[in-house]
This record gives C-alpha cells, structure tokens and sequence, in this order.
C-alpha cells in the first residue's frame, strides 16, 4: 500500500499538472482572442529610424502569420518625435510603436507622458521565462521600468579601421588616435546633434577628459557627417581610414561586401554599451492598440526576437537565440566583462545631458 507521503507528492503532482494546463487554456484563448481583434483593427503602425532593416521581411512574416498588416514608416528620429507630438496634440495619433534610441524617448517623449506602459500588456508564455533574458526578464529602461523595453544590447567599439590603410593594432591607447599621421584621416558621425555621434563622445569627454575631445575633432581635424551611409562609403574607400560612432548596420554591410573593417578597442577605456535605435515603445492612444499589443507580445518571444536580430545584424536582449550569422561579433557582449551602459536612465538624465551640452560649447566653430 503506497505510503501517505508519496500519495501527498503524486497529488501535488496532479494540481501542479492541472493549473499547468488551465493556464495553457487561457492563454490560448487569451491569444485567439487577441489575434482575432488585432484583425479586426488590420494593421500596426511601427516607425523607425532609416537604415532599418525590418522593413525588408518583418511585414510579409507577421501578415503570414497573424493576418495583419505592419505598415513601416522609416524617418529620422527627432523628426518621428516632433511628429508624435504635435498628433497627440491634434488628438490624432498615426503611429502605434516606436523604435529609436534611448535619448530622444527618455529626454523627450517620455517626459511629456506620450507613452503608454508595455508590461501590464504582456502575455505570452515565452516571455515570461526567465532564463531566457540578458537580466532575468526583459529589459525595460524607464525608471519604471515598464514603458522602454530594450530589444539590443550591443558593445560599441571605440572605432573601426580600414585594415588596408590603417594596421589595427597601432592603437593600444587612445593616445594613438592623436598622432599626427592620423590628421585628416578620421570620420565623426556628428557629435553635435543628439544621436550615436553625441553619445559616444560625450562618452569619451566622460573617460578621458575634455582636451582629449578637442584634440581628436579640433587637432586631428576630423570629418564630421549626419549620413551614416556616407560614413562607411568613406571608410571603404580609405577617404577617411578610421570612422568613430559607425553604424553596426553599415559595417556589416562593408564586411559582406568583403572589405577588411576591424573594430578597434584600446585598453586604457572601458568599453560601453548601447541598445542603438532598438528600443521599442508603445505610444499613448494608440490607433491600433490590439495589433500593437500582438506585435509587442510577438516580437519578444524568440521567434521574434531572432527575426529582429537577424534583420537588424545587432546582438538581442534574448539569450537563447542564434548569434553565429551577425557580421559584426565584435558587438555581442562577454559574460564576465564589465561595460558602461549608455542607456541607464539616470546617466541619461542626469550627467549625459549636462556632458552633451559641453560638448555642443566645445566644439562650437
């Protein structure tokens, strides 16, 4: 005769088993009926920033599979803020989701109540597994830590070099960039308007110092440029061998294409991160809010997040997705390593603006 302690267990067992599968019934309930309203509504509206490339495969995936559509609106970010501004004061909202960087959300939209929470809207099994993410659960930037949620987390290199005119292992310190052989030689995404440029060599002031700012813009008299396209076509012709606050999309492009682009990290800084123009949000008012609940409950399971990554070439915030195809491995953060985040909401708020602002008086011409 089984004893009291094990029937106690295989009961537990059972009611375990039992909830197991109610809460698999919900779900799948839940999610018919949400994909059933997300059709109702027909599409989702998700804007982003140029050099994207989920308007290549992402639509045509989603419409297989949900039956909805995924309009892809491509503009400048600032420019896609400004929009959503003045609809939300017109009180005729256009866009549904959002995907920029951590500086135009957290200093702009954010601030004037223009986002709507994304957390009470999840879901989906998959997500919730903890295991599965970079920080235990997916990584929301907000002091909140509900309205920002951070699909990339990428290593910035200091800079990519040319290999065919430049040896990449000539810069053992940031002193190296300053040699004079270097002068007329180096590109600059424009640290002077908010974007990678500002980010990274406010970043760079931060670790080395203001004159070290100025000797690298000002002394070594480097190219600075708002088109990132243009940025790397200069690199690959050797026109400007080394390229600070490069685009991870573009590189990867120059290294399919077969030029020999090296990332190039000194050991004298350390290294930081950034989630780049990956961070996703869910707009206040919303035209399309179950289409964009769809959406944003899909592209965090691992199918969507793979999808992202593979489009995007940038390392996801999920760890059990496939890294072997990003061109740029350089960018995938190292268990163990220490990096300094970019996009941690008090540095943005705080010290980033006060060094973006100094930097702007620096190098005023």
């Amino acid at each position: 005769m089984p004893s009291m302690k094990r029937m106690g267990l295989t009961g537990a067992i059972l009611v375990a088993a039992t909830i197991a599968m109610a809460a698999k019934a919900d779900f799948q309930s839940d999610w018919k009926a949400l994909i059933a309203a997300a059709q109702k509504e027909g599409k989702v509206v998700l804007s982003t920033v140029p050099g994207t490339g989920m308007r290549k495969k992402l639509p045509e995936i989603f419409k297989k599979k949900f039956g909805v559509e995924v309009d892809v609106i491509v503009t400048p970010s600032r420019q896609a803020a400004q929009r959503a501004i003045r609809e939300s004061k017109a009180g005729a909202n256009t866009v549904d989701v959002f995907s920029t960087g951590q500086s135009t959300l957290i200093r702009l939209l954010y601030p004037k109540g223009l986002l709507a929470p994304i957390k009470p809207l999840l879901f989906h099994p998959d997500i919730m597994r903890k295991d599965v993410w970079q920080k235990g659960e997916p990584w929301f930037i907000d002091d909140k830590r509900s309205y920002m949620f951070r699909v990339v987390d990428l290593v910035v290199p200091m800079a990519f070099v040319n290999a065919k005119y430049v040896d990449p292992k000539a810069f053992k310190s940031t002193k190296d960039f300053l040699d004079p052989k270097y002068k007329g030689k180096i590109v600059v995404y424009d640290p002077t308007r908010p974007g990678p440029g500002s980010n990274a060599v406010s970043y760079y002031m931060r670790m080395k110092g203001e004159k070290f700012v100025i000797d690298l813009i000002k002394g070594q008299e480097a190219k600075l440029t708002r088109n990132r396209r243009q940025l790397v076509d200069w690199l690959a012709q050797g026109r400007y061998p080394i390229a600070f606050a490069a685009s991870i999309n573009e590189i990867a492009r120059l290294r399919r294409e077969g030029f020999k682009i090296a990332a190039v990290q000194p050991s004298d800084i350390m290294p930081y991160d950034a989630p780049g123009s990956g961070v996703l949000v869910l707009f206040k008012d919303a035209p399309h809010p179950k289409a964009a609940q769809l959406f944003l409950n899909w592209i965090m399971t691992k199918e969507g997040m793979q999808l992202y990554q593979d489009l995007e070439g940038m390392p996801v915030t999920r760890t059990d997705v496939d890294r072997s195809s990003l061109m740029v491995p350089e960018t995938i953060p190292k268990p163990g390593v220490k990096y300094f985040d970019t996009a941690d909401y008090y540095y943005v708020t705080k010290e980033s603006k006060m060094l973006f602002g100094k930097l702007k008086a620096l190098l005023k011409r």
